[in-house]
């Protein structure tokens, strides 16, 4: 999808017409400026990001692996101190007689659990289920994410690759009406086991959290300010500046991604800058909210019109 608007020029007013009525518009100098960041891809995985988060916080409430008690570099759980001083103890105190030991040796296994390692071994199989059904929903959710920035879907491809996804999914409906496709690829997709705990899901959304304050960080830096009498584009922590007059620009707004546009907070774009005294255009991508901001650049720039 591609919009294109033009600088309005100026047309003077009839000699036989009276005095010009005055043009409504806002004085205030923030509505007759705007700031156009140039932003990364960061933000548009935020879906994963956010599945992330909630797939901690359910891990964490409802039981997951924990892994604190294997340092690096070893196999086995380091062992408590508080478990070798009672078996040191029941050893010293064992009777030397054997009858007398084996008068009492009923006894003590009577006063033994009944069946701790079933009990362990059960509720570390459920905590396993929770991390591999948490681990399913997360690759989904990154598979999205990564979909999004990958390939760029204009609507063209977009109607292709849903029609496409349709006619697989009947195909795969059919099959397993004649030939029982389900039961037989069922186990090959059982084999594949992903886990993941609530330790590994914290770490994926720190690790987004600092790359977004990175991609902040580095657009107070790369941007395009637009006022009503011209563009300055700035990049680079020296502040690199060019200065454009937005007499006769003209804008074009692009959408290369469906995806990007249509993903909620993000509603991305292209803006393509044109000057008639310049070679080269001013090109900004993944413009956050495009929508808005063109529609705040047909505001500055043809509330401006009406002064020349």
């Amino acid at each position: 999808m591609t919009e294109e608007q033009a600088h309005p020029d100026a047309t003077p007013a009839p000699a036989s017409s009276p005095e010009p009525q005055p043009v409504a518009r806002s004085s205030s100098p923030a509505n007759r400026t705007i700031i156009i960041r140039m932003w990364p891809k960061t933000p548009v995985l935020y879906p994963m990001a956010l599945v992330a988060l909630i797939c901690c916080l359910v891990a964490h409430f409802a039981g997951s692996s924990d892994l604190s008690d294997y340092p690096f570099g070893q196999d086995e759980p380091v062992a408590e101190d508080s478990a070798t001083p009672g078996t040191d103890a029941l050893a010293e105190d064992a009777p030397a007689d054997p009858q007398a030991s084996a008068s009492q040796s009923p006894v003590l296994v009577a006063q033994a659990p009944a069946a701790p390692a079933a009990d362990s071994a059960e509720k570390e199989l459920e905590k396993k289920r929770v991390d591999r059904t948490l681990a399913v929903i997360f690759l989904l959710a990154l598979f999205f994410s990564l979909f999004a920035i990958c390939i760029d879907l204009d609507v063209r491809w977009a109607i292709i690759y849903a029609s496409a996804l349709v006619i697989l999914a009947l195909l795969l409906w059919i099959l397993d009406i004649t030939i029982g496709f389900f039961p037989t690829i069922l186990p090959i997709v059982d084999y594949i086991t992903p886990m993941a705990n609530a330790q590994f899901f914290l770490g994926v959304f720190l690790v987004w959290v600092i790359l977004m304050a990175i991609s902040f960080f580095i657009t107070r830096f790369h941007y395009v300010k637009v006022e009503a009498k011209e563009v300055m584009v700035v990049g680079g922590m020296l502040e690199r500046q060019q200065r454009y007059d937005t007499m006769r620009m003209r804008y074009t707004k692009e959408i290369n991604d469906v995806m990007e546009y249509y993903l909620p907070f993000v509603r991305s774009g292209r803006l393509i800058f044109s000057f008639p005294e310049q070679n080269e255009a001013v090109i900004i991508d993944n413009v956050i909210n495009i929508k808005k901001v063109t529609k705040q650049l047909d505001e500055i720039v043809g509330s401006d019109g009406h002064n020349h």
